[in-house]
């Protein structure tokens, strides 16, 4: 009696799962190589025509930072051979879910770019959340900024990471309109973030987060 053909096509298909799964555990392993490198990141988002990553990438690499990511660029990473700071040390998500959506989101990216299709991203498709931030940032102190006149706001529970606005929201990492003598924050900007629960009029008004002086 010749063997049932369900089970010639079961053990085809455990052996296609199982390949597949090599395949991609591999590519993501080979991936996270490559990311090391910020030129690798830069190889698709450095293209004749669209500037705004090799603006990003100017801001990021200055002796004297103009925005938040040239701070993050001036600093280092503790307990590894190359403490320098990398693109993928924020860009690459916290946590195995957010890994995996950077993941497909980077390879949809590469296909589209070896397809001749690929655009120049004016935006990130998923703001980085405080997760990602709190790897480093994860001990947060009173804030400090010169000239603060109100309570800190990292020092009130409300405020933290998963009740309030996500990082993002005030310490915007790569626009260049915010105060460098005020941690490159920009007041109409945290201002809005602020209004959001305190309304003018309201119980929790607050006349504004940054002092006079600082408007």
């Amino acid at each position: 009696m010749s063997g049932s053909p369900w089970k010639g096509r079961s053990t085809a298909g455990i052996l296609a799962v199982a390949f597949l799964a090599v395949a991609l555990w591999m590519s993501w392993g080979y991936s996270d190589r490559l990311e090391r490198d910020n030129a690798f990141c830069n190889a698709c988002h450095l293209s004749d025509g669209t500037p705004l990553h090799l603006e990003i990438r100017e801001r990021f690499d200055r002796v004297v930072p103009s925005n938040l990511a040239g701070v993050h660029g001036r600093g280092w990473v503790e307990d590894r051979p190359d403490p320098a700071f990398r693109c993928v040390d924020c860009h690459a998500g916290s946590g195995m879910v957010e890994r995996t959506r950077v993941k497909l989101l980077a390879a949809r990216d590469a296909i589209r770019y070896l397809a001749g299709r690929f655009e120049e991203p004016r935006r990130m498709d998923f703001d980085l959340s405080p997760a990602t931030c709190l790897h480093c940032h994860g001990a947060f102190r009173h804030s400090a900024a010169p000239g603060w006149t109100f309570v800190a706001y990292h020092g009130r529970p409300e405020h933290a990471p998963d009740r309030g606005p996500a990082c993002v929201r005030c310490h915007a990492v790569h626009e260049t309109d915010g105060d460098p003598f005020a941690y490159f924050m920009n007041r109409p900007r945290v201002d809005r973030q602020c209004r959001i629960c305190h309304v003018p009029g309201g119980e929790m008004e607050i006349p504004s987060l940054l002092s006079e002086a600082q408007r």
